[in-house]
């Protein structure tokens, strides 16, 4: 029995640090992709994709103090607490305890990483993108595709590997309205929707 738990112990830690990548990853997607009105289940994200996008908000301040208090706290633990019995108790508990706050620290901090990423593609300061488009004639969607284009008004959202989100910046309102564009592999607009940003969102530093 002992045998048996122990190997469900290592094995439970072993894929603990990828389930936190994981987890972290897809909070940030999921929150970035939803301050343009994506739902995250309309995609399909790699999962080295999720992994890399894990590391905006695991680098946050707020993510590494509790990580240092964390380890802090758990090193007193094992240093002033009694018996082996008890203490293996109360850090099993702790260390549950410890790691349901933890994923709520995390999710946090990648929905501040996802806010400020969505603020630089608002400003006009992530960089401008300009897929090869299949442009039919007379339609709607293209038509203002290529007119944004040639004011050099579109900024990427996020590539995907079967489709771009992009975001056209109105001409006027640059900050606070927009229109998004999906395109696929293809060079098709698959759909495209009218964004207007939340009220209250910073329009600091925004170039026209």
């Amino acid at each position: 029995m002992n045998g048996i738990r122990g190997a469900l112990i290592d094995a439970v830690i072993a894929v603990l640090p990828l389930a936190i990548v994981f987890f972290s990853g897809w909070a940030y997607l999921s929150s970035y992709i939803g301050e343009f009105g994506v739902d995250a289940t309309e995609v399909t994200v790699p999962l080295p994709t999720v992994l890399v996008y894990a590391f905006s908000p695991l680098k946050s301040p707020r993510v590494l103090f509790f990580l240092a208090f964390c380890l802090a706290a758990w090193v007193a633990a094992g240093y002033y607490l009694g018996t082996k019995e008890c203490r293996n108790q109360i850090m099993l508990v702790a260390s549950l305890t410890a790691l349901a706050i933890f994923l709520f620290v995390v999710r946090d901090a990648a929905q501040a990483e996802a806010r400020a990423m969505a603020h630089l593609v608002w400003t006009g300061d992530k960089a401008f993108s300009v897929p090869v488009i299949i442009a039919p004639h007379q339609d709607e969607a293209y038509d203002a595709f290529e007119k944004c284009r040639d004011r050099r008004g579109l900024r990427q959202i996020i590539g995907l590997p079967d489709r771009m989100y992009l975001l056209c910046r109105d001409k006027y309102y640059p900050c606070e309205r927009g229109r998004m564009f999906v395109v696929s592999n293809a060079g098709a607009i698959i759909y495209s929707a009218i964004m207007r940003r939340e009220p209250g969102a910073e329009e600091n530093d925004c170039e026209q």
